[in-house]
């Protein structure tokens, strides 16, 4: 009985890692700001789109609640996301503030 040893592993360096400074592979490279901003909006729209669903309902001018709970639920769950991202930006900030130099 032989036990074969293992090759060579890429590593960090491979082909299909990121190196730093790379751009995405969309192509575009976007910054930390603009995500969280494009994220923002997309929040509010969601918000605003449940709340107009939730009065057509109120008001009988809609009366397919599946489509208004899943807006309710898209604005719910985006606001989650949201109050996490500022959670962990909170976290670590305060990690850093605790850093001695």
């Amino acid at each position: 009985m032989s036990i074969q040893g293992i090759g060579p592993t890429t590593g960090l360096t491979g082909s299909n890692s990121l190196q730093v400074g790379d751009k995405s592979t969309s192509g575009k490279a976007e910054n930390f700001g603009e995500m969280l901003k494009a994220y923002t909006e997309q929040m509010n729209h969601d918000k605003k789109a449940a709340a107009s669903a939730s009065e057509a309902l109120a008001t009988g001018e809609s009366v397919n609640t599946s489509e208004t709970l899943m807006a309710i639920q898209k604005a719910d769950l985006s606001f989650q996301m949201m109050l996490g991202v500022r959670n962990k930006l909170v976290d670590a900030y305060r990690e850093i503030i605790r850093m001695q130099v």
